[in-house]
């Protein structure tokens, strides 16, 4: 699952995104589920609606990973890390014509669709908790002016969406978990 650790006023909080859609997401922070729902209005400027009570905020992105975030008249210095990902390690066999040992150890989340190159995810044909066959299209990634659909390798429902729409990937990200 895709979880940020973000500092607000150097104080710890971690977020995981429960789902998206659109610019409404559930979200987990420091194990309180909430709903927010946000409108872009220019400028660094936005309006927020969390668990439906309506606030506005404005940002300023400084050098780094640092941006300060004004709501209701107080400023909080925000520091944010790019996500990590929660990896399981699965044993794969290698022919021994191209290793000495009979086995490697590979860090990759079951389940997880890669992407088979670097490119732009263009749409995302499916959502969390989606059921999805074998070979059903879960998004579309752009490559050298090319729209190739990605497939699900398995039967399964949709656990995880690590992309949105526009992200740039490359060659082996994970784009999605099937369970």
């Amino acid at each position: 699952m895709k979880t940020y650790e973000i500092l607000v006023d150097k104080k710890a909080h971690n977020i995981r995104i429960l789902k998206r859609e659109s610019n409404s997401f559930l979200v987990d922070v420091n194990g309180k589920t909430m709903e927010v729902k946000f409108a872009n209005s220019g400028a660094g400027k936005f309006s927020l609606e969390i668990n439906g009570e309506k606030v506005q905020a404005e940002l300023l992105k400084l050098p780094g990973s640092i941006m300060l975030v004004k709501v209701g008249g107080k400023t909080f210095e925000v520091q944010y890390s790019t996500p990590t990902f929660k990896l399981e390690t699965q044993k794969v066999n290698v022919p021994s014509t191209l290793s000495k040992k009979s086995t490697v150890s590979l860090s990759v989340e079951r389940g997880a669709v890669l992407a088979p190159i670097a490119g732009r995810i263009v749409a995302l044909k499916v959502s969390v908790g989606q059921k999805v066959s074998k070979g059903e299209c879960i998004c579309i990634l752009e490559a050298m002016k090319m729209a190739n659909e990605i497939a699900a390798p398995k039967d399964g429902v949709v656990n995880e969406i690590f992309v949105s729409e526009g992200d740039i990937v490359n060659k082996g990200d994970v784009l999605a978990v099937i369970a």
